[in-house]
């Protein structure tokens, strides 16, 4: 019998030791579930591989994209004879993309909020391909401008979804580098397009990134819309999702339940443990603390993942334009920012239109080939560098949801700005180049932060509004004005061969470095803002957990005054019990003697008798 009760003794230590209930997360309200009617939902779980996979697709489209725009810049030359134009209807061809892009982030300020995201990725593709076969079929000027308009259109799309997909979708602790890593698809397709357009012309470079976009375009249909946008898709859909969900997690519980019965049901005698128990007990709990701190990280991934899905987005679909231009101006932090970028933008615009000339002029150096190395040289290395480089420095400091985030543009205006006095002192292009090289790349390095930065500084609610708003900020008043910036300080002076022009375009930079510096004020106190509403959240935590403990300690003292009660009246039961047990036992013995002494009585008598 002793060996059996050990063994069961044993088994069950061994079942409580090695049994893992199943980390099932409490469930959470959402405003989305709200809307469908449905219970509250845990929060839908999308495997970071797929979503991977999705970032690689829209870097991919978004680089595509921008090859016919290098293209153009290296085939000017029989562009104007194959086209017929002269100078100026060039010109008009080479900034229509820049008036599409405008004209694109007002047709999808609101359409971003109301229509199925993948779905206008299709369309934007396919508007794309279209518009590039028309220009190589039509010598018409109108008809050339408008193809040149519609693929702006369709590149102002992926402009602004980028940066909200990155935040609503990205892994959390790589957002920054996602973000860096979009930007910089711009610049590689305008430098591919730029080396296309030498090897195979405008005609057959057009119609190889047709071929290169069509790819993207079949793989789209293939994947789900959740890995899209969530709180866009049909409420069908979204029921199934989270049916979905649910069942795991409704089978886990279910484990929980049936795995904390068969502990139940085992009965354990109390022993004391040993010290290899102590040893294990030790080591569970420290797995406990990691899988804890994993959680909390997978838990702010899903949660920065799905605060899509838990937006009112058909609220916002009902706002007016007005409404939420109203609502993203009033952030004096969003409009600074974006004063810097359209400084960066329309130094870049301007730079990549008349760099040539001023390395021919200015600089002295006369051969074409010469000065496409020169210039390619500069743009292969100098601005993918800064933007990778300015997204891991973000991410170093926290992302650009970070207090710190702000003074990567400052520092890196700052030494943008000195660079602007230093670079255009010298006529010798080997000296010019490295000190231009720097202020590019420092140029480059502020485009992450920055974004980021005007991303966040609205409401969440408003992010495609905001991202849509920016673009057309720094398409308007950054790149369609910039090459017109730098002909207008050419029209100041008469020599060809002066350097000033240049240097006033690169101190543009100065006013993008004052409105940083402005900026951190307002920065300052949103965070002191935000740090103040946690605060009150704590007190409020706090207190309830006061009023709680409060509650239980009068529930613990009742139930020890309760106790209390019950050993007294069962100690004067006992008490009583003595009394009357010690009487019973006195009467009793009363009784014993009385018996004895009548027995004496009779023994006497009978002896007398006999005698």
């Amino acid at each position: 019998m002793e060996e059996e009760t050990n063994d069961e003794i044993k088994t069950a230590k061994a079942k409580l030791l090695n049994a893992k209930l199943l980390d099932v997360k409490p469930k959470k309200l959402s405003s989305e579930n709200e809307h469908l009617n449905l219970e509250p939902s845990l929060p839908i779980t999308l495997p970071r591989k797929m979503r991977w996979m999705v970032f690689i697709l829209l870097i991919y489209i978004a680089t595509v994209m921008e090859l016919d725009q290098g293209i153009l810049s290296s085939t000017t030359d029989s562009l104007t004879k194959d086209l017929e134009l002269n100078d100026n209807q060039l010109g008009g061809l080479g900034s229509m993309i820049f008036l599409g892009k405008a004209l694109g982030c007002l047709i999808f300020f609101t359409l971003i909020n109301k229509l199925n995201r993948k779905y206008m990725l299709l369309v934007t593709s396919f508007l794309t391909v279209l518009s590039l076969i028309l220009t190589t079929q039509t010598k018409n000027l109108i008809l050339l401008y408008l193809c040149r308009i519609i693929v702006g259109i369709a590149q102002s799309y992926l402009g602004i979804y980028s940066p909200v997909w990155a935040d609503q979708f990205g892994v959390h602790k790589y957002k920054s580098i996602i973000l860096s890593c979009q930007h910089l698809s711009s610049s590689l397709g305008y430098l591919f397009g730029y080396v296309m357009g030498i090897w195979l012309g405008w005609e057959l470079g057009f119609y190889v990134e047709d071929i290169m976009l069509i790819i993207p375009f079949i793989i789209l249909f293939f994947i789900s819309d959740k890995y899209f946008s969530m709180s866009l898709m049909p409420i069908k859909s979204k029921m199934k999702l989270l049916e979905k969900e649910e069942e795991p997690k409704n089978k886990k519980e279910k484990e929980n339940d049936k795995l904390e019965k068969e502990i139940k049901k085992i009965k354990v005698t109390v022993l004391d443990e040993s010290y290899q128990e102590e040893e294990n007990k030790e080591k569970n709990d420290e797995e406990k603390e990691e899988n804890k701190e994993k959680e909390e990280i997978d838990l702010k991934d899903d949660i920065s993942l799905f605060e899509d899905i838990q937006q009112q987005d058909n609220s916002m679909s009902q706002r007016s334009i007005l409404l939420q231009i109203k609502a993203i101006i009033k952030s004096p932090l969003f409009i600074l920012i974006n004063i810097t970028l359209c400084a960066i933008y329309a130094i870049v615009s301007a730079i990549q239109f008349w760099i040539n000339d001023y390395i021919q002029y200015p600089l002295g150096i006369e051969e074409a080939e010469k000065r496409f190395m020169m210039f390619g040289a500069v743009i292969v290395t100098s601005p993918p560098l800064g933007m990778v480089i300015g997204g891991i420095i973000l991410s170093k400091v926290g992302g650009y949801e970070s207090e710190k985030a702000i003074y990567i543009p400052l520092i890196f205006s700052l030494i943008v700005s000195i660079f602007a006095n230093l670079a255009p002192l010298s006529k010798n292009v080997y000296i010019f180049l490295p000190l231009f090289w720097v202020y590019f790349f420092c140029g480059s390095a502020i485009i992450p932060a920055a974004n980021g930065i005007s991303l966040v500084s609205v409401d969440k609610k408003y992010a495609g509004a905001a991202s849509s708003m920016s673009i057309l900020l720094y398409n308007v008043l950054g790149r369609f004005p910039g090459p017109n910036l730098y002909a207008f300080f050419k029209s100041l002076v008469d020599d060809e061969t002066s350097r000033t022009p240049m240097w006033l375009l690169l101190n543009v930079a100065v006013i993008g470095f004052l409105a940083v510096l402005i900026a951190i004020k307002f920065n300052r106190q949103k965070f002191v803002k935000l740090r103040e509403e946690l605060l009150q959240k704590e007190k409020m935590e706090n207190i309830n957990k006061k009023e709680e403990n409060n509650e239980t300690n009068e529930n613990n003292n009742q139930n020890e005054v309760e106790e209390v009660e019950t050993l007294i009246v069962d100690s004067r039961n006992d008490d009583l019990n003595n009394n009357d047990n010690i009487n019973n036992e006195k009467e009793i013995i009363n009784n014993d003697i009385e018996n004895d002494g009548e027995n004496k009585n009779i023994k006497f008598e009978e002896e007398n008798n006999d005698e």
